[in-house]
């Protein structure tokens, strides 16, 4: 009876838990803890001198230390990459909206996005955007992100960052923007908001085609027949375990609209031949023709991956001779 009595007690306790959330400015779930100390996740608000309403600005952007530190220790880097001062103090201590002598006069805005740095003698600093976009440049994703135009950076893309918990009132965000936000609140704030971050449920392999036939040059060489699982599987693997990939592929069809670049995003999208035909289109010059087309998007990737196999110049490993110039060719 005792035990029951302990049971029933025990389960009142915890609905009256679930029925009374904590209360603003009570910490939420936690993120691992950091190595170095530091808060695990903070807002960085557009601070500035003069008062701001809401919807004058960008949403902050919740910052996840934990994420960044374990990247800087697996790379041989410490917190001068982005504290290059060598003080962990708050970047918007010395960068405002409208810029401060302290910070030579950087707006926060810029060094936030800034891709052109001038290199110091000292530490070079790193904006957000400049260093996301040096993780790019690597093989694993330079395949997709050397072959993309910068077109794709538009809303939905700022959101990735400038997005922020429903919890967050008008009062935070004007305190936010004075600098006078409690600690507490904020690392609440940031990592509620880290904590709901959705990722992309990607597409399984299997609900594209296995294979598909490329028969629309036919000629002098047979079909090329393209492996399409083993390229899609390709991919996911390399973005697997990647957290900078796992941030901004919000969408399951992200990995489809390198390829499939002005196609809605579906698993079965239009043949490249509904958009580029064999010759130039007189109506759109600057469209490649389908021949170009396709060799632009395969030779690219592979190059921008260091993919040694096959060689640009080395047709017949995508396209087998037909029968009768094979037979020429053994003739001669």
């Amino acid at each position: 009876m005792r035990n029951g009595t302990t049971l029933f007690l025990l389960a009142v306790t915890l609905l009256a838990f679930a029925a009374c959330p904590p209360a603003p400015g009570a910490a939420p779930a936690a993120l691992e803890p950091t190595d170095s100390g530091a808060p695990s996740a903070i807002v960085i608000f557009p601070v500035g001198a003069k008062p701001n309403p809401k919807a004058a600005a960008m949403a902050p952007v919740a910052f996840n230390h934990v994420v960044h530190e374990k990247w800087m220790t697996k790379n041989g880097k410490d917190c001068t990459v982005c504290h290059h001062t060598g003080d962990a103090v708050a970047c918007t201590t010395c960068h405002t909206q409208e810029g401060k002598a302290e910070g030579g006069f950087v707006t926060l805005e810029k060094a936030m996005h800034a891709t052109k740095i001038a290199p110091r003698k000292e530490n070079t600093p790193a904006s957000c955007v400049s260093c996301h976009e040096a993780q790019l440049a690597r093989r694993e994703c330079a395949g997709c992100h050397t072959t993309l135009v910068r077109n794709v950076r538009n809303e939905a893309w700022c959101a990735v960052c400038h997005t922020m918990t429903k919890s967050m009132t008008a009062a935070d965000m004007q305190q936010g923007i004075a600098g006078t936000l409690p600690e507490r609140r904020n690392e609440a704030l940031a990592t509620e908001t880290e904590l709901a971050r959705a990722h992309a449920d990607y597409w399984p392999a299997t609900l594209a085609p296995y294979k598909v036939v490329i028969d629309s040059l036919v000629g002098k060489y047979e079909p090329c027949v393209f492996n399409h699982k083993s390229h899609v599987l390709s991919l996911m693997g390399r973005i697997k375990d990647n957290k900078l990939a796992g941030a901004f592929h919000t969408e399951p069809a992200t990995l489809c609209v390198t390829c499939h670049h002005n196609s809605p995003p579906s698993a079965t999208p239009p043949k490249c031949a509904s958009c580029h035909s064999k010759t130039i289109d007189p109506a759109a010059p600057q469209r490649p023709a389908l021949k170009a087309a396709f060799h632009l998007q395969c030779m690219s990737c592979h190059k921008d991956m260091k993919v040694a196999r096959p060689r640009n110049t080395d047709c017949t490993t995508c396209h087998k001779l037909r029968a009768p110039e094979r037979a020429a060719n053994q003739a001669n």
